[in-house]
């Protein structure tokens, strides 16, 4: 449980002299009076998440508690609608960013996926808007592999996809083993696949649909060659979907 009390008004003499600078930028270098409500308003929430993300995030592992920073307690403290939270975490990540390994935010998350039977997708609800932005940028990136539908804070991707979009990030050592093993696997289902590696990514495509269709606890099982952290969120996803 969160111990943690977040204060704007305990920073140290110090910083609030640094913040004083910040505001005092906007108003004394020949622009008095220009500066519109609104980008005073994004300076002061930036400097508001600063301090949060200082006090939230893991000392360790830098990654930010999502549960206190929430949309909902933000919009608490501050007295305004949880849409103006998120929109305000946007404009702010674009003129004051706070760099971030959304990969190990994207993990954080894990104990919250599941995976649907029904319309065969992995679940995964994303709290901020800034991760979920890191993701559905890099899923973009690899654009010929995706197919994502965003939902209010969800993302939703079919699970040889995922595999699929994971395995552009992963080494050169872990995509050799995962490709003799996706051959492996496919092979074992249907021996009328007679190959010992995938290499094209149109044959990545085929095969890792092929295998997908016996369920996402086929791919769970190729993903253990891999030393990839997100690739935990496909097995966990496997593991909740065999316990319904």
């Amino acid at each position: 449980m969160e111990t943690t009390t977040f204060n704007i008004y305990s920073m140290d003499t110090a910083k609030k002299a640094a913040m004083f600078d910040k505001i005092a930028d906007m108003f004394y270098k020949q622009n008095f009076g220009t500066t519109s409500k609104s980008e005073v308003e994004l300076l002061m929430f930036s400097i508001f998440m600063d301090e949060m993300i200082e006090t939230y995030a893991d000392k360790t592992t830098n990654v930010l508690n999502y549960n206190a920073c929430s949309d909902y307690n933000i919009g608490k403290m501050l007295g305004i609608p949880q849409e103006k939270v998120r929109t305000l975490k946007i404009k702010k990540q674009a003129r004051y960013p706070q760099q971030f390994d959304w990969r190990k935010s994207f993990m954080s998350l894990r104990e919250r996926v599941v995976y649907d039977d029904k319309t065969k997708k992995i679940i995964i609800p994303v709290p901020d808007p800034n991760l979920y932005s890191e993701i559905e940028n890099f899923i973009s990136e690899n654009g010929g592999y995706i197919e994502i539908q965003r939902g209010k804070n969800v993302l939703q991707i079919r699970p040889e996809y995922y595999f699929l979009l994971i395995y552009m990030d992963c080494n050169e050592q872990d995509k050799e083993k995962l490709r003799k093993e996706t051959a492996k696997e496919l092979k074992k289902r249907n021996e009328a696949f007679d190959i010992d590696s995938v290499k094209t990514p149109n044959d990545w495509k085929k095969c890792i649909t092929e295998i997908a269709a016996n369920g996402i606890g086929s791919l769970a099982e190729i993903c253990s060659v891999s030393g990839h952290p997100l690739w935990c969120i496909l097995k966990m996803a496997a593991t909740a979907a065999q316990m319904v």
